[in-house]
């Protein structure tokens, strides 16, 4: 089976980390990456990845405390979104060297959507810090980008697995990575998950309890007073509202388009914000890859 490969990366928030543990094992194993297309936090990570600073970036991520998660998160209060997004981009400036997406090593796309012309944007040239800004805009979470008519929303809305929408070369194998499968979490990944770093020290989750409950209040305008064990907050409507919208899209898609190999992490495995578990993600991404392409010989 060849090992040439035109690789598509889903969103996903925090679990799309583990996207650079896929990527990791692929080229560990001899496998050429071709082409990169992908939604939200795929587009982020396959953006990286085509500027040939990976690594970096993957330092970043494993290295961040709750001190660097503040210092690039700057809240709205007014636009229809509770993070601008503007501090994180110019942070993720520092991972991309190139300005345009045709400047970039490997061809590259990432998917938007327009939710003011109910289209999806597919943007395959041109600046990629504002592909990517308009890709992970996830709809209430992030302010969208305004770009002429269009009203540019998170990609997971229309096509969070754009395996249509990659630049693959005739041999290439179709590697899909979807981080929202609805597959059990092994034993093996709990056990990951589970475990506690020397960083993970009673001062640091203090903090970041008092910052969950930060955003909590400013997603709550009003207390509730009722009691009801079936009642969910406002942020976890959205996000399981949006997961059910993805879910469906997603099938239809890998029904049109099945990719020669799938490779599946589960949803379960942490929350759309947990970017500070981002060495425990990576690992998971890695077990996931060998595992799947032990099942399919290619190891």
């Amino acid at each position: 089976m060849s090992k040439n490969i035109s690789l598509v990366l889903s969103g996903g928030g925090a679990r799309g980390i583990a996207h650079i543990g896929v990527i990791n094992v692929l080229q560990e194993n001899g496998f050429h990456i071709n082409a990169v297309a992908g939604t939200s936090m795929g587009a982020m990570v396959g953006g990286v990845f085509c500027s040939g600073t990976l690594p970096k970036f993957q330092k970043w991520l494993a290295d961040a405390d709750l001190k660097e998660a503040i210092k690039i998160l700057d809240y709205s209060f007014s636009a229809p979104g509770f993070i601008k997004g503007e501090k994180l981009m110019k942070k993720i400036q520092d991972f991309l060297p190139f300005k345009n997406i045709e400047d970039l090593q490997l061809p590259y796309t990432a998917i938007a959507t327009d939710i003011l012309n109910r289209k999806e944007v597919v943007f395959n040239k041109g600046n990629i810090s504002e592909a990517i800004r308009a890709s992970i805009s996830i709809p209430s979470i992030f302010t969208p980008v305004i770009k002429n008519d269009q009203v540019l929303v998170d990609g997971g809305v229309m096509n969070n697995i754009p395996i249509n929408r990659v630049a693959k070369k005739e041999k290439d194998l179709v590697i899909a990575v979807c981080v929202n499968a609805d597959v059990p979490m092994k034993k093996e990944y709990q056990n990951i998950m589970a475990f506690k770093e020397n960083s993970e020290k009673n001062e640091y989750l203090e903090k970041l309890k008092k910052m969950r409950t930060y955003i909590k209040k400013y997603i709550h305008s009003k207390k509730d007073t009722t009691k009801n064990e079936n009642k969910i907050g406002q942020y976890e409507l959205i996000d399981r509202s949006i997961h059910m919208l993805i879910t469906e899209v997603s099938k239809t898609i890998l029904t049109n388009y099945p990719p020669d190999i799938l490779i599946e992490i589960p949803r379960s495995m942490c929350s759309t914000f947990d970017f500070l578990k981002g060495k425990k993600i990576m690992e998971i991404g890695r077990l996931a890859t060998m595992e799947k392409l032990s099942d399919k010989g290619m190891l």
